[in-house]
């Protein structure tokens, strides 16, 4: 009896797979991040097909994308000039050559290989697009179930021999990893020289006669000594196939990573023990764990390490909405680590105890910014967007200052930011800062200052721009006075 339908599912997510393949075919776009969310997608549905031939070719599919993923940040990262592009070419590469390996004796359709040796062979950044598109155009089958099942009334007889699947093939399927009892579904962070717990959970589709245990380690492009994550075995289990396994182990990142870095990857890989048992293995699902490692404490962007989570919370947004360049990011999070602060010191030191003019806020905040040795020189003061004039900008980024004299929320301040859209379009950026000073006179105790930043999506033709906004409050009440 067909247990789950999982066509539909299946074809959403190989359809938005094939619309960011076709998006990444041009220069101007770098959706790196949007292709690994839809590489983790089609792993969970591989993870779902029982029939291992489809599995593999959903599986592969997605080691696809990753690779095309790669080559999109290395395009980007040659035509910014970014130091040490190389890297993501050489990443890409490897996992071309882990494919080949991996996939050589499996029933994966031939499209899969092509597309893959043309990746290995890739050496300008003007095959990256075709590249894709030939990615996005590969055939695949249709998995219309996730599990066959036979009924009571059929479980044995002619009828149960007749229609009995009989396995022609190894599968391992990771069902879900686990990091400290939360469900790693993307990135997933971790704090540097800790120990966590990394629970596995895989489903073994059969179980060959002379194999004692299977073994379970993680692939990575990593330096071996950034890192210590487990390698699991298990023996063989009781009862009949398929088998539910868990375990758990521990982890550790040896080093923290920049603010600006990729997340770490790890892959897990499975084979049955002793090397003479059946091989070899059709391993599916979502076997790739992504973890980023920043010490917020070591390289701290604000002083404030509530406000760096935010800022890290702000960068990732930034990033899955693939509306910025890689250097305009960098840019960004300097702007975001300056009013990050700013937002802080207005609650620590009552900064803004009375109310100002929106030109006496402005002469504060460009001098708060040009003491910034990152920012410096750069901050450009009045210049021309849109027939328009901005307050301040950073490397063309608009920054708009406001002031009000009423109590705010993060929902109030939308009001300003069509304005800051149409300075962000006239600038060609497709993010842009609000700053909104809050000096209503208050009569309670200030929100902590993370909680009032936010991001906001304007419809820009046919694109979009995010605003990110900072309510900072002023005018604050005497700790003493709150007293009853």
């Amino acid at each position: 009896m067909h247990r789950d339908a999982i066509f539909p599912q299946a074809f959403s997510k190989r359809i938005e797979a094939a619309r960011l393949l076709r998006a990444a075919e041009f220069t101007e776009f770098s959706n790196a991040d949007a292709l690994r969310q839809a590489a983790d997608a089609l792993d969970g549905i591989a993870g779902q097909v029982d029939l291992s031939a489809i599995a593999s070719c959903y599986s592969a599919f997605a080691d696809l994308i990753r690779v095309s993923a790669m080559l999109v940040e290395w395009r980007m990262s040659v035509l910014n000039a970014t130091p040490e592009s190389s890297r993501f070419l050489v990443g890409a590469k490897e996992r071309c050559k882990l494919f080949q390996n991996e996939y050589a004796n499996r029933p994966v359709t031939a499209v899969l290989f092509e597309v893959a040796n043309l990746a290995a062979s890739v050496n300008s950044v003007d095959e990256v697009g075709s590249i894709c598109l030939a990615t996005a155009s590969v055939p695949l089958p249709i998995p219309f179930y996730a599990a066959l099942r036979l009924p009571p009334w059929a479980s044995s007889g002619p009828l149960a021999e007749e229609e009995k699947p009989q396995p022609t093939e190894l599968s391992v399927a990771f069902v879900r990893f686990e990091v400290n009892g939360a469900l790693a579904n993307e990135t997933h962070y971790l704090s540097p020289q800790t120990t966590h717990d990394l629970e596995l959970e895989v489903r073994v589709s059969r179980w060959p006669d002379s194999a004692t245990e299977i073994f379970l380690c993680p692939v990575t492009i990593e330096a071996a000594t950034t890192y210590d994550f487990p390698k699991f075995r298990f023996s063989k289990p009781d009862g009949t196939p398929p088998y539910l396994l868990k375990q758990r182990g521990r982890a550790i990142l040896n080093m923290p990573q920049s603010v600006y870095a990729r997340p770490f990857e790890f892959r897990y890989t499975a084979e049955f023990l002793p090397a003479s048992a059946e091989q070899p293995i059709t391993v599916v699902g979502q076997r790739t764990l992504r973890i980023e490692c920043v010490d917020v404490e070591r390289s701290p962007l604000t002083g404030y390490p509530r406000m760096d989570l935010k800022i890290l919370d702000v960068r990732n947004i930034l990033r899955a909405q693939n509306l910025v360049t890689e250097s305009e990011l960098r840019s960004l999070i300097f702007l975001l680590a300056a009013f990050g602060n700013l937002s802080c010191q207005a609650i620590h030191d009552n900064l803004f105890p009375d109310v100002i003019s929106e030109a006496r806020f402005q002469s504060v905040v460009r001098q708060e910014l040009r003491r910034r040795p990152e920012l410096g020189s750069d901050i450009e003061e009045h210049p021309r967007a849109s027939g328009g004039i901005t307050d301040l900008a950073f490397r063309g980024i608009p920054i708009e200052l406001k002031v009000a004299n009423r109590l705010m929320s993060l929902d109030d301040c939308e009001q300003f930011v069509d304005q800051v859209v149409s300075y962000a379009v006239g600038r060609g950026k497709r993010a842009a800062i609000l700053c909104v000073l809050d000096c209503s006179k208050k009569t309670g105790a200030p929100q902590p200052a993370e909680s009032l930043v936010g991001t906001v999506v304007r419809s820009a033709g046919s694109s979009a721009v995010t605003v990110i906004v900072f309510l900072v409050q002023g005018n604050l009440a005497r700790p003493s006075s709150l007293s009853r």
